[in-house]
């Protein structure tokens, strides 16, 4: 109900400069994502609404102690997601509080933006004013790519994919802005290394704890072995070759099942999308159109692997 367009807000000369510029740099990005990635055409993002200082929201995941399966809830009309959003800090303090007395591991963190999937038009919010221009280009294709391709029932497969083509799509934006040699580009193609790193890093992780939790052995075993792992790993990540400062506070987490969740839910198979774009000729609007394909897909990302495997070459294609 606060929203304002921000086409009549630019009109305003008495417009603060850094609001300006931020507000220009996002209509700048949103018509990038449409002409240039193939992003749905909407009135996301055409309006803004002052929010204040702090976060937008808070989300919740939960996961049970000794299995890597978020605990999923269920909403009308959308369908069920593996976390819980709140508008109030306390409300989601008292809900993280009541599954923690349960025996649960808790997640908790702050969310700046956040898509409704084209069921509204989404304002720009006080919260995303304060990012580096890659990671706000980021943030607005990634949500933009919400409403463009959504499939439902798979949250994982969604934000991956979201995650995968703000990275991609920010890069290519800045380098359109800045030139492909700039420090803008630079700082970005560095920090997308260190995430696919980090990545890796993370999976090595999951894939260590599923192999304890599939053990026939009692839970406190299972959770004294846990600690072990985190450990380890804490360790290992000390040895990463990172470019960037993006991850030092991972020493610092509070590593549990439900962060681990938090973090896969927006990154897992971002290399299967990598793998589909480089078949496209890196052309991220051509990779677009093919995840536009996966709506309606019980399995989106076996479908997308049978894709790539269809287009290899037989050995008949290869004898030719």
């Amino acid at each position: 109900l606060n929203r304002k367009p921000i086409s009549k807000l630019l009109e305003d000369p008495n417009l603060a400069p850094d609001l300006r510029e931020r507000l220009s740099f996002i209509q700048e990005v949103r018509q990038f994502a449409v002409s240039r990635i193939g992003l749905t055409q909407s009135r996301n993002y055409s309006s803004y609404c002052d929010t204040g200082e702090g976060p937008l929201s808070w989300q919740l995941t939960v996961a049970p102690q000794d299995r890597l399966k978020p605990v999923y809830f269920g909403y009308p009309v959308v369908g069920r997601f593996p976390y819980k959003g709140f508008f109030s800090l306390d409300r989601a303090r008292k809900e993280r509080d009541r599954w923690k007395e349960r025996g649960y591991d808790t997640f908790l963190r702050p969310v700046s933006a956040y898509s409704t999937l084209g069921w509204f038009d989404d304002p720009v919010v006080t919260s995303m004013l304060g990012y580096r221009d890659d990671a706000l280009a980021d943030l607005i294709i990634h949500e933009l790519t919400h409403a463009t391709v959504w499939v439902d029932g798979d949250v994982g497969f969604n934000e991956s994919l979201a995650t995968f083509v703000g990275q991609s799509g920010s890069i290519s934006f800045l380098e359109d802005r800045h030139g492909p040699e700039s420090a803008e580009v630079s700082l970005a193609l560095s920090l997308r290394s260190d995430g696919r790193v980090f990545r890796r890093f993370m999976a090595g992780v999951a894939q260590e704890l599923s192999g304890l939790y599939d053990l026939s052995i009692d839970t406190k075993e299972k959770l004294t072995r846990r600690e072990a792992i985190f450990d380890s790993a804490r360790v290992r990540f000390s040895r990463l070759e990172l470019k960037t400062r993006a991850y030092s506070g991972f020493s610092r987490w509070e590593l549990n099942n439900a962060r681990l969740l938090a973090y896969r839910t927006y990154h897992e198979g971002i290399d299967l999308f990598d793998r589909v774009c480089e078949e496209m000729g890196l052309d991220l609007r051509r990779a677009v159109e093919v995840f536009r394909t996966c709506e309606g897909r019980r399995n989106p990302a076996r479908y997308l692997e049978e894709w790539l495997q269809s287009r290899r070459p037989t050995e008949d294609d290869t004898a030719k």
